[in-house]
């Protein structure tokens, strides 16, 4: 494999892809197509139709991610559906839990590359909490209101270095790479 080239239009995945492929031996482009993603909780539905629409808009091999926040108190709501209720509701989802119910939470994300022929779909997963209310200015969408397991801070609290050792997009980038022979 040479050039790899991953699709997204947020410039935090950006930094966190390439620090994520800093020692890859060939190239990493970034494409910025802005891609449609179908509104369904099921993050393997999400990540097929996103990456089918990535490589018939670029044209060459491509790789995607689309993460998810699963909230046990709300049925493990909203799932790949995260986006759109972040952008509705912002950190006021903390306050849908109410006191004494359980904050535990499951940050998810899927990657796959397609090449027009064949999809590799690679996940990775980080238990946590959700917090009380939103915490820190780094990352983006829900990262103020996840604290992964082993911390006290929410992912937004994190310097990026930091939160890659805990995140679920790390985890699912070095599944993909095992799996396509990428070292």
């Amino acid at each position: 494999m040479k050039k790899l080239y991953f699709n997204t239009i947020n410039s935090v995945k950006v930094r966190e892809i390439t620090e994520i492929f800093k020692d890859y031996s060939d190239e990493v482009g970034f494409l910025d197509n802005n891609v449609t993603e179908i509104l369904s909780a099921n993050l393997d539905d999400v990540i097929k139709a996103k990456a089918a629409q990535a490589y018939r808009l670029a044209k060459v091999p491509v790789i995607v991610e689309h993460g998810g926040l699963e909230i046990e108190f709300l049925n493990n709501y909203p799932s790949a559906l995260s986006k759109p209720m972040w952008d509705m509701l912002g950190d006021k989802i903390c306050e849908l839990i109410p006191p004494l119910e359980s904050r535990k939470a499951v940050a998810k994300s899927a990657v796959c590359y397609c090449d027009g022929r064949k999809y590799v779909i690679c996940f990775g997963e980080t238990p946590g909490q959700i917090s009380k209310k939103g915490l820190g200015d780094n990352g983006f969408q829900w990262d103020p209101i996840f604290i992964p397991e082993g911390s006290t801070k929410t992912y937004a609290e994190m310097e990026q270095t930091e939160k890659l050792q805990f995140s679920q997009a790390m985890k699912a980038y070095t599944a993909l790479r095992k799996k396509l022979n990428l070292f």
